[in-house]
């Protein structure tokens, strides 16, 4: 396997791309989007193959892969299951190396028809240079080039992020979501039922890339892999990239829906729990836990890991900072009173009435006054017992100007600063200003969150891993 690892890259990078089952058809698995591909680099390197036709959108279509008259590196099946066997075998003989299966109708039904099938793909690529991946999938993602058979088209900015799902949705729902969050991504995988390619391979070379900081990956089981391999190499990459992962199938009902998704037989959450608290990696339940954690971590790590869970809490309003303190204790996180010398520096900043000067820092009706609240949360961000500064903000707070203002402060300190937004959902104006500021956060590269339990949750999670790489000796 070590010869594939090292070949990866022509993965997320191909140069000769055929279409096995392309069809002018809007019907769903034999388009895919396949206009795109007239406006990317592959328009002269993009061959379809499909006996039924002569040209497809301009393209001259070819019957089988073996009569391309051009090498063919990556190939994409969306043919009828029974059809399967048949172009995989032409696609060993064309050698071509990696072979994408979307067709599903597999183990995923339950059936033994579709056993029997997985098996037979199994023994046709056994022992030859051809790769599957899949079936019951989309294939590979490059952020850089905008590499994907999605069904949305990546318009975001390339950066360091690499995922693997076992779900197809679940990628385009991350893609979707990174674009709308500013979440930039390098590599990223659906692969389905795993049955030759599996998680432990993307996960081995996602921790050799050295552009891959953060790996994030939904899995409801290991597929062609086994657990103790993939515990091994979990423990292996989580002292040097994070590894958050999404655990799809961990209830009773969740199990059943599991197998009929991607036929994994997913195993008990207490196992993954055990595996995810001796290895240091981190676990979420749901998509939102998800997209928040691979945010978090993307913005604050390395740069920004703490020295500790000590959370100092900047807002006008009193009934704002208790809901803070006690959401944020409930996530084991500390509110620690500031030290003297920073309490003193607030009280010549703020009124004596209505105001607490303690931690959390309640600034009353004159912190609504930008300036009173960026001299606060100033003293705050020095105060050596505060590790993360948390600023709950307010509708008067959500303009261009405040946003850049923040994002300045965060540029002052290595202590993590993070925002917290009122919820837009409630209010079309506010939604609208949000997003016009927002701007100011994603070019500055300031964490934000959209509810208080998101940013608790989360940053809980961050606090976990700093506190695992002490242990470990990897800070």
């Amino acid at each position: 396997m070590a010869s594939i690892l090292s070949e990866f890259d022509s993965l997320f990078h191909p140069k000769h791309i055929a279409f096995i089952g392309a069809s002018e058809k809007s019907r769903f698995g034999a388009m895919l989007y396949l206009p795109a591909f007239k406006e990317s680099i592959w328009a002269d390197t993009f061959y379809p193959v499909n006996p039924k036709y002569d040209t497809i959108l301009d393209w001259k279509c070819y019957p089988s892969v073996l009569d391309i008259p051009y090498p063919v590196d990556t190939a994409y099946i969306s043919v009828k299951t029974k059809f399967i066997p048949e172009v995989l075998k032409e696609c060993v003989q064309k050698k071509i190396k990696w072979v994408i299966i979307f067709s599903s109708g597999f183990s995923e039904t339950g059936d033994e028809e579709g056993l029997r099938l997985e098996g037979i793909i199994k023994d046709i690529v056994k022992n030859t240079d051809t790769r599957v991946i899949g079936p019951n999938c989309l294939g590979p993602f490059n952020g850089s080039i905008g590499m994907a058979f999605s069904f949305n088209t990546f318009k975001g900015i390339p950066g360091n992020v690499s995922f693997m799902s076992q779900s197809g949705g679940h990628l385009n729902q991350l893609i979707d979501t990174g674009f709308k969050r500013d979440i930039r991504f390098r590599y990223g995988v659906s692969f389905g039922n795993q049955i030759d390619l599996n998680a432990i391979d993307f996960l081995k070379f996602y921790r050799k890339d050295e552009q891959t900081k953060i790996i994030a990956a939904y899995l409801e089981s290991f597929g062609s892999g086994n657990g103790y391999e993939f515990y091994n190499e979990l423990n292996k990459t989580t002292r040097y990239k994070p590894v958050i992962i999404w655990k799809g199938g961990y209830t009773e009902d969740g199990t059943r829906a599991a197998f009929s998704h991607t036929g994994a037989i997913s195993s008990d959450l207490r196992l993954w729990n055990s595996m995810i608290k001796q290895t240091g990696a981190i676990i979420v339940r749901d998509n939102e836990e998800f997209w928040n954690a691979i945010k978090t971590f993307e913005l604050l790590y390395p740069k920004y890991l703490p020295n500790g869970r000590r959370f100092g809490i900047v807002t006008p309003g009193g009934g704002s900072s208790v809901n803070t303190t006690d959401l944020f204790n409930s996530y084991q996180l500390i509110v620690p009173e500031l030290t003297k010398e920073s309490q003193e520096k607030i009280s010549e900043i703020l009124p004596y009435e209505n105001v607490n000067i303690k931690n959390p820092v309640d600034l009353g009706a004159l912190g609504f006054v930008v300036d009173v609240f960026v001299k606060c949360i100033n003293v705050v961000k020095e105060d050596p017992y505060i590790d993360i500064i948390v600023l709950p903000l307010w509708p008067h707070f959500i303009y261009s100007h405040v946003f850049k203002r923040l994002a300045e402060l965060q540029n002052t300190t290595q202590k993590p600063l993070v925002i917290c937004i009122p919820s837009i959902s409630d209010s079309i104006e506010i939604a609208q200003r949000f997003s016009s500021a927002k701007k100011h956060l994603h070019t500055n590269r300031v964490l934000y969150y959209f509810n208080l339990r998101d940013a608790a949750k989360s940053l809980s999670l961050f606090c976990d891993y700093a506190g695992f790489l002490d242990k470990v000796g990897n800070r």
